[in-house]
């Protein structure tokens, strides 16, 4: 009997030994599973938010997109103003270019006696009568230096009965038919060039055969190339 009792007792902790081992793989397989629980879930999520970041940044990116297309149209729009305010508003010259073409045109007109004016004040008429004289003395023409006149509305007269100032250039002449044709070169060369330009309605009374270019104050709208671009349009 004596020899059975030390069998009995490490049976016993073998049992109690298998039993704490049962227990430990369970727990650590259970510790696993939810690891694993946790991992997969974790990754979902993480997947999950991955895809919503790139949604909302494909979204931001689209309407960054939009937003950019917006201010560009409104950038374009804005120079189109611009451009067509500049056009209606910019001073009246001839440039080198416009010069020689102008003198081409009246160059066989050569001699003819011309005097060029302009309204006292009025800084772009000025320039243009220079660049329109500095043209006409290019074809040979005799051309006195521009010079400014003054012309004053009258006062004390009811509304609407007295006319406003004109604007453009005018050309006038005598009757004699060497200046009327000079008038009427200069006027076909200054329309083609896109400026508002006409022949005076009545002929001048002066002894000398000479060409009265008036250079009035600037018309509305477009002028020279502007004019002629919105014309082709």
């Amino acid at each position: 009997m004596a020899l059975v009792k030390p069998v009995e007792w490490w049976s016993g902790w073998a049992d109690i030994l298998g039993v704490i081992a049962i227990v430990l793989g369970g727990l650590w397989v259970l510790v696993m599973l939810v690891g694993w629980a946790f991992s997969w879930k974790a990754g979902k999520l993480k997947d999950a938010e991955l895809t919503r970041y790139q949604v909302e940044a494909r979204q931001s990116v689209a309407e960054a997109n939009r937003a950019a297309s917006i201010a560009s149209q409104q950038a374009t729009a804005a120079n189109l103003e611009l451009a067509s305010l500049h056009s209606k508003m910019a001073p009246r010259r001839l440039t080198q270019e416009q010069q020689e073409r102008l003198a081409s045109g009246v160059k066989p007109l050569a001699q003819q006696l011309a005097s060029v004016w302009y309204g006292a004040g009025d800084k772009e008429s000025e320039n243009f009568s220079w660049d329109i004289a500095s043209a006409l003395n290019a074809a040979g023409w005799r051309v006195f230096s521009p010079a400014s006149s003054a012309t004053l509305a009258q006062s004390g007269k009811p509304f609407g009965t007295i006319p406003r100032l004109q604007t453009g250039v005018v050309v006038s002449s005598n009757s004699d038919q060497t200046s009327v044709n000079a008038v009427d070169a200069l006027v076909r060369e200054l329309s083609a060039l896109g400026f508002d330009v006409r022949k005076a309605s009545a002929t001048g009374d002066r002894a000398e055969p000479v060409v009265v270019v008036t250079v009035q104050a600037r018309p509305d709208g477009p002028q020279g190339d502007q004019k002629l671009k919105a014309v082709g349009r």
